[in-house]
């Protein structure tokens, strides 16, 4: 009679849900929008908003616990380091902690990924999954952008001088935007990549960002649709 009832109580574990993770990310991009970086408050509260995505997402490892605990300690050490440059405003913190954000955001699309693109019928679960993958994808990017610009000072050109940004928290804002415009291909222009490793991520994500609307996304929604007609054929 227990083993029903373990069973229960790890159901939400068993069953990854991704609308919960969808609406973090979109709620993510808008409080990032209304948010001050030169509050320090709010600049706490969007590094809050990044663990809160990687808590939604949880559920995304529901076959590997270790993976679950892993991306959580790297996702904690993430803040902590966020946490201890507002404080210090020390370079390496900064870049330790992009360089944690940037491995958790690539867990979770691995995550996500591999319930999403496993055997089995196309629901609406698994497209709200591919549409997160898509949001995550821009977060990835943002992260990356960062860690360039850290490591290599003037490799993007910005509307207002880069030292007149906080260290940190100002880019990842900026690069926030700049990432989904690119992704989108958007490209407004007003961010420019400069140097090399910036020029060759911003071409990376512009290519991934069409072929993963054009080829998975497009895929997966026509599968289903398919996949209705010959349910109602039956």
């Amino acid at each position: 009679m227990t083993l029903p009832l373990k069973f229960e109580s790890h159901r939400w574990l068993r069953e990854p849900r991704h609308g919960e993770l969808l609406l973090a990310l979109i709620a993510l991009i808008f409080v990032q929008s209304c948010l001050s970086v030169e509050n320090v408050v709010h600049r706490v509260v969007l590094n809050g908003f990044f663990f809160v995505v990687v808590l939604s997402a949880i559920r995304s490892f529901s076959g590997s616990t270790k993976r679950m605990w892993a991306t959580l300690l790297v996702g904690v050490l993430a803040y902590a380091t966020s946490w201890a440059n507002e404080i210090t405003e020390i370079m390496g913190l900064a870049i330790a902690s992009d360089l944690c954000f940037a491995m958790v955001f690539f867990a979770l699309i691995h995550a996500v990924g591999v319930n999403v693109f496993c055997e089995g019928p196309i629901d609406a679960n698994r497209i709200i999954g591919a549409v997160s993958i898509y949001f995550l994808l821009g977060l990835l990017w943002a992260f990356l952008y960062t860690l360039v610009e850290l490591v290599e000072p003037g490799s993007f050109l910005f509307p207002m001088p880069a030292s007149e940004m906080p260290q940190n928290t100002r880019l990842i804002s900026e690069f926030i935007y700049f990432s989904n415009v690119t992704l989108t291909t958007l490209g407004y222009g007003d961010v420019v990549p400069l140097s090399r490793p910036a020029k060759m991520l911003a071409v990376m994500q512009a290519m991934l960002g069409q072929l993963y609307v054009a080829i998975v996304i497009a895929r997966m929604v026509g599968l289903q649709v398919s996949q209705r007609r010959e349910n109602a054929e039956e």
